[in-house]
Order: C-alpha cells, then sequence, then structure tokens
C-alpha cells in the first residue's frame, strides 16, 4: 500500500478538520504548543467578555471556576486509570512537578530519591534538578538512567519514579500500568507527565 492510499484509508484523518490549520502544512509539534483546536476563540471570547467581563470575582463561583481543576481531573483519571477525585489539573506543568516531587519526598521521608529517565522531557529533569539543588543530596537525590534499566533501579531509595508516557524524541511508550505497579511494588510513588 502507497503512502497516498494510507492516507485515503485513515481512519484519524477526519480529526485535522477540528483544528485550525494552515492548509499544506503538517504540524507535529504537540509537546509545546499543539494546533489550536476551532471553537477555542470564540470559548475563550465568551469567558473572558461573557463571563468576567460580567460577573467579574463572583465568576468563581457563579460559573464553577474554583472546580474546574477537579472536573477535568475526573475526565483525564480514566486515561491513566484513575478513579474521579484523585486526579486534578492545575498551574503549569512545571509547577505542579516541583510541587509533586516535593510532597512525594515529604510523604517518603525515609527515601530520597527522584527516578527518571536520561531522556525524559528536558523541563521535567530540570524540575528534579532544581528541588535536589534547594533541598540538597542528603534529602534528594535526582537520579536519570536508561529506558531499559528503569525498572532494574528501583530501589528502597526510591521516593518517586517521574515518567512522561511517550518519549517525546522517538515517540516510545511507556505501559503506564505495568511501570506504576512495579513502582508501587518497590514501594516508590509515580509521578506521570502527560
Amino acid at each position: 500500500m502507497t503512502f497516498a492510499e494510507r492516507d485515503i484509508d485513515d481512519r484519524l484523518a477526519h480529526l485535522r478538520d477540528l483544528f485550525e490549520l494552515p492548509e499544506n502544512q503538517v504540524y507535529l509539534d504537540g509537546n509545546s504548543l499543539g494546533a489550536l483546536p476551532k471553537g477555542v476563540a470564540e470559548r475563550i471570547e465568551h469567558v473572558v467578555r461573557g463571563q468576567w467581563g460580567n460577573d467579574l470575582i463572583s465568576s468563581w463561583n457563579h460559573h464553577d471556576w474554583i472546580g474546574l481543576p477537579q472536573r477535568v481531573g475526573d475526565r483525564i483519571a480514566p486515561l491513566v486509570g484513575a478513579e474521579p477525585g484523585q486526579v486534578i489539573c492545575a498551574d503549569t506543568i512545571s509547577t505542579n512537578l516541583f510541587k509533586l516531587l516535593s510532597a512525594a519526598l515529604s510523604l517518603q521521608t525515609d527515601r530520597r530519591v527522584i527516578l527518571s529517565q536520561q531522556d525524559n522531557f528536558p523541563t521535567d529533569l530540570y524540575m528534579a534538578e532544581g528541588l535536589q539543588a534547594l533541598l540538597g543530596p542528603d534529602r534528594c537525590e535526582y537520579r536519570a538512567v536508561s529506558a531499559p534499566i528503569l525498572l532494574d533501579s528501583l530501589s528502597e531509595d526510591v521516593a518517586v519514579l517521574m515518567l512522561t508516557q511517550v518519549n517525546f524524541r522517538d515517540g516510545s511508550l511507556h505501559d503506564m500500568a505495568e511501570m506504576t505497579r512495579e513502582a508501587h511494588r518497590h514501594g516508590a510513588l509515580v509521578l506521570w507527565d502527560l
């Protein structure tokens, strides 16, 4: 089958029509700033002018902005095998990672290692390095290893395993359920950057 035939037979091809994309452009950057979904500009206009503009501070309650982190988290939860109420969506990814890594170390005071993959997303690794610099090596050790030895590197001093499901460089996938099970079996928490 030729590439042109595959394009015609592509079951996902219709999804391109859901985004504002210039004609004849292939846009593959989804880890930084993905394509603008159609309708988002109008939705933002409604929230800014219709909700915030009219209801001001009462928008937090009147339009339930205050509940957005939980509602969005509940929609994400099934994607990662979590139950409603176990996932939230808030702050920037970097800020959340820093706070969650800190919390993981606080919850496991007898463990001090943040374990990750060497070619994990760079910003994630910077957060672990920054936390190590802030807390010092006696309280936090950032350790990055190659993907093939991740599970073998789960030791008694690992407080948290921090990973992304999809490697942004080569597209390889981690089996989230398996990795989470193994980390938990070794007493480590898991932080997935999705």
